[in-house]
């Protein structure tokens, strides 16, 4: 391999070049996460029947739909939640499962179960879920001068229709605000007096607001459709509309009631920092979503809104991708000090920067071809890649080194660079590839994991095993032709069977043009190296005469680790402060939503109080549920749950998980009726 590349400089260098330029390239392109993309399917069922409650709910619809979705194939468990009105059911399926495959099976099995319900109940709705699905980022919409129906108004049909074209977004539908209706208020005293019901007024309602059909009609060279339109265009007509006629005279909507412009029954409320709001939550897609490209392009989406009140104000705020963007930057920060360390000890051992710049062209390159790899498998850049990145810096230049130390022994020797390069690289090149493949063994165990850590680990496992290889055909390749083309070796420090370890040192390798204004400074470290070399002879030779106390000291060592193991805490992820808590709340069952919008009120100010001003961003409440398909990403059950959102700035002074003991020791003071549990917001506590 080594004669190969010293054979063709060119190709090797224009492999290296591809490597490079290619390597930037799907580096800039590559979706950028947290996380690998954990590849769990699970299958979202929603089943509405309004006014049902939860009990009967159970009953008549999750209870059969639990038991004939057992007939699918590849189910891990299920999991379901019946509220008022709504039944959801989840489906999670064992990992590697089709996606898509899941959705059908479930699909054909709920329409197939159908039939079974109680008449009336609509047809289910079923969604791809992610396990870990968690917004990231939210649109939160306010004004002066716009009530909640209006802002409901414009989030559903105006904002969340040009946010959903984001690529990666999904938007479901808005939480708070009331959704328009239009009331006709019923006086039952004026209603008797013309001997008629309620059902007499719905009747004629539906009957007077219709488009039918008329046929066509062909006049000369045109046809017309033709349709008869009674729709009413405005409110204040349907006051005008007959119910009855008696004698001459006709019965109105106005003679027995009024219609009004207004709203639904209020069942879900927002607040963002104490006003009564609504919000869309944004969520990532599957697949190759990338959160901070959604999230830059919802926020370029929001402030390019068309068709939207002057007065209307957006915000995108609980931005997930701002704690991604620091995860991935304090790795790549890390391993930016590694490699300037690294570098920092070759250029001390090797005392030669032209044989410093030939072992470290192997990490650039190694870490180029590894996107490669990576990129070609459909993987993203996350913290798990990084980090097998940065466990695997060091060990990238091991393959290097040996080579270089080698084709530098043959210089020494006499030989010429090019067939030094030549003999040296082949008589370590099979030594080399034996400690790369005893390296790569060691994560051979992580394809036996299951479940999420299978995922994550994989990919830290993929990056260090793609690395390694790659750094050993540029040891292989690189470093002999680097060294062949650019290093040679100063006569006056050549070796000619030295055997002695002093004179080992003092030549340990040099070129022409060593760099003087580091001669001192390598000179002393080489002369502080070997003083340590030789304390560590001495202490060699003390274990080697004491062996059973040795033996006694490691055993006593083993014992004690082993001892304290049960002390250390166990966690999925150590823990990481995300900016932001959640606190869920749920009052006494059955309490008015206007009472717990109260309580939750009381329990912001005592946020405020606890968390300072200085650190507090944003609180985000949502209050209750609606009875349709925003019920699937809310924890709340009913109109006495409800979850308080808060946000801390970037540079908060005390930690998440603070605040969250302080707020917990507050709530539990003044709301003693009140349960409360608390999480933190992060999308590290989601997986």
């Amino acid at each position: 391999m080594s004669s190969f590349a010293i054979k063709y400089p060119f190709f090797i260098l224009m492999m290296c070049l591809f490597v490079v330029v290619v390597g930037v390239t799907t580096v800039s392109n590559m979706p950028v996460d947290l996380f690998p993309e954990v590849n769990i399917p699970v299958v979202v069922v929603a089943t509405f029947y309004a006014g049902m409650p939860p009990q009967q709910i159970e009953s008549d619809i999750t209870n059969s739909y639990e038991r004939f979705f057992t007939l699918g194939s590849g189910i891990d468990h299920i999991e379901s939640r019946s509220l008022p009105g709504v039944s959801l059911i989840k489906i999670y399926f064992q990992p590697g499962t089709d996606g898509n495959a899941a959705v059908s099976n479930i699909s054909n099995l709920a329409m197939a179960n159908l039939r079974r319900l109680p008449p009336g109940t609509l047809p289910p709705v079923v969604l791809k879920f992610d396990a870990a699905n968690l917004p990231v980022c939210l649109i939160t919409l306010k004004g002066e001068g716009l009530n909640e129906t209006q802002l409901k108004d414009l989030a559903q049909f105006t904002v969340r229709n040009q946010v959903a074209n984001v690529p990666g977004a999904s938007v479901p539908q808005p939480y708070g605000g009331r959704y328009r209706q239009i009331m006709v208020y019923v006086d039952p005293v004026k209603l008797e007096a013309h001997q008629m019901s309620v059902m007499d007024v719905v009747d004629s309602l539906n009957t007077s607001n219709l488009i039918l059909p008329a046929g066509d009609v062909r006049i000369g060279m045109k046809d017309y459709n033709i349709y008869a339109n009674s729709q009413i265009p405005v409110v204040d007509r349907i006051n005008d509309l007959p119910l009855k006629t008696v004698g001459n005279a006709s019965v109105k909507i106005a003679d027995i009631g009024e219609a009004k412009d207004g709203g639904q029954l209020q069942t879900n409320i927002v607040r963002v920092d104490g006003q009564h709001s609504v919000y869309i939550p944004v969520l990532k897609q599957g697949g190759n979503s990338n959160t901070i490209t959604i999230v830059n392009g919802v926020k370029k989406a929001v402030s390019n809104l068309l068709d939207i009140p002057t007065v209307l104000k957006t915000d995108v705020v609980f931005d997930q991708s701002v704690f991604v963007k620091i995860a991935v930057k304090n790795v790549i920060n890390e391993g930016t000090i590694g490699l300037c360390l690294t570098a920092l000890m070759i250029f001390l051992f090797l005392g030669n920067l032209r044989a410093t710049i030939a072992v470290l062209i192997s990490i650039p390159v190694s870490c180029l071809a590894t996107f490669l790899g990576l990129n070609l498998g459909g993987s993203s850049i996350n913290t798990m890649v990084l980090g097998g990145l940065a466990l695997a810096l060091s060990r990238l230049i091991d393959n290097s080194v040996v080579v270089l130390e080698n084709i530098f022994r043959h210089m020494e020797m006499g030989e010429s660079p090019t067939e030094a390069a030549v003999k040296g690289g082949k008589e370590v090149q099979l030594a080399v590839l034996a400690a790369t493949f005893s390296t790569c063994i060691v994560f051979f165990p992580v394809v036996l994991l299951f479940g999420v850590s299978k995922y994550l680990f994989t990919a830290l496992a993929l990056a260090v095993v793609l690395a390694l290889f790659a750094s050993y055909l540029v040891a292989m390749t690189v470093v002999p032709l680097f060294c062949a083309k650019f290093i040679t070796v100063d006569p006056a420090h050549m070796q000619h069977g030295s055997s002695t370890v002093e004179e080992g040192l003092e030549c340990s390798i040099h070129t022409k043009r060593k760099i003087q204004v580091f001669r001192v400074v390598i000179d002393n470290f080489n002369l502080g190296f070997h003083k340590l070399q030789t304390r560590y002879e001495k202490a060699i030779a003390i274990c080697l005469d004491r062996p059973v106390l040795v033996v006694l000291v490691f055993s006593l060592f083993v014992i004690c680790s082993f001892a304290l193991y049960p002390f250390l805490g166990k966690a999925f992820f150590p823990r990481t402060d995300p900016g932001q808590f959640v606190v869920n709340v749920k009052v006494p069952a059955g309490t008015r939503i206007e009472v717990t919008d109260d309580y939750i009120a009381k329990m912001e100010q005592d946020i405020r109080t606890v968390v300072s001003p200085e650190d507090l961003n944003m609180i985000v409440s949502n209050i209750g549920i609606t009875p349709d398909l925003s019920a699937i990403y809310t924890s709340n059950s009913g109109m006495h749950t409800a979850f308080i959102q808060v946000s801390l700035k970037e540079d908060h002074k005390t930690g998440s998980y603070a605040y969250m003991q302080k707020v917990r020791e507050k709530l539990t003071a003044d709301f003693p009726d009140v349960a409360t549990y608390f999480q933190a917001g992060g999308l590290v506590d989601s997986v």
